[in-house]
């Protein structure tokens, strides 16, 4: 009897493993295949040759920020929006990085762990958003602009 409960226990613990991994790759595919579209696209259209990162960014529109070097090792955001619409490129030289981003927010807040910073456009002008948790354990949102580093929205307290 002690064997069948052990057996039925390690089923049902792998049966569980497996399921959760199933839904996290199911879940993420999406995501995945729309970043992977982003960056042909980008390439295609020859406004980025070396991609270091891509990842989704939603506001009002959503749209994937890719990251990268052009032909000139110039460090470039291509902004792919999702559909047909006109892509928009940044040139990233001279403009705040996600480290300075992150450290203007660690300067005024209240910070106890950054969970993302990312490059997006909010009516047409490019902003680091950067999420964190506070030291109260609340969920927050900044965005600071990327040309100067001004703070253009805060959500706190979520």
């Amino acid at each position: 009897m002690r064997q069948w409960i052990t057996f039925i226990l390690g089923f049902l613990s792998f049966l569980a493993v497996v399921i959760i991994i199933l839904v996290l790759f199911l879940g993420n595919k999406p995501y995945s295949e729309i970043e992977e579209y982003a960056i042909d696209r980008a390439k295609s259209e020859q406004l980025i040759e070396e991609v270091e990162r891509a990842y989704v960014y939603t506001n009002a529109k959503a749209s994937v920020t890719v990251l990268g070097t052009t032909s000139k090792g110039e460090l470039t955001a291509v902004f792919v929006p999702v559909g047909d619409e006109k892509m928009q490129t940044l040139s990233l030289v001279d403009k705040i990085t996600a480290q300075q981003a992150r450290e203007l927010v660690l300067e005024e807040m209240d910070v106890q762990k950054i969970l993302h910073t990312k490059l997006g456009m909010e009516s047409e002008e490019p902003v680091w958003e950067v999420a964190f948790v506070d030291e109260k354990d609340t969920l927050n949102y900044v965005y600071l602009s990327a040309n100067d580093g001004q703070w253009r929205k805060r959500i706190l307290n979520l």
